[in-house]
């Protein structure tokens, strides 16, 4: 079995940011020059933990679409985050992978999908240890 290994410190990917925001309705003028500073690095902003953090993939599946994950979506899970309540997480539930909303209540845990009138909850019985992989951080659709 290959055992992937993230560097610990992924190296910088500074691409170019707009010095202004874009107007999704009329365009207001922009500035046509940018800065020195005017550089997002996608590895900084998603990415806080390199050696705790990796992507997996959103199936098919709608049932998280209103909590803002789309069908096919790259996710960035971080395992070195404590999930607690209402947070995304990727959980091990009947020996597969869920990524459903985490309701942690006094007596139990509970993890939701967007639309609990299409799915129901999942209640995790209080002798059933729940196996949370990781926090959901950040989710990534292609337009």
């Amino acid at each position: 079995m290959n055992v992937l290994k993230a560097p610990q410190s992924p190296a910088p990917l500074g691409l170019p940011l707009m010095p202004v925001r874009a107007t999704c309705g009329f365009p207001s003028p922009a500035e046509d020059f940018y800065g020195a500073s005017d550089v997002l690095d996608l590895n900084r902003l998603c990415i806080s933990n390199p050696v705790a953090t990796f992507f997996v993939q959103a199936d098919s599946g709608t049932s998280m679409v209103e909590l803002g994950i789309n069908p096919g979506d790259t996710l960035v899970i971080d395992r070195s985050k404590t999930a607690k309540h209402l947070d995304i997480v990727l959980a091990v539930w009947e020996g597969g992978f869920v990524v459903k909303q985490l309701k942690a209540l006094p007596d139990r845990f509970e993890l939701h999908s967007g639309n609990n009138a299409t799915h129901k909850p999942i209640i995790v019985p209080p002798d059933v240890e729940l196996d949370v992989w990781g926090v959901v951080t950040w989710a990534f659709h292609k337009v």
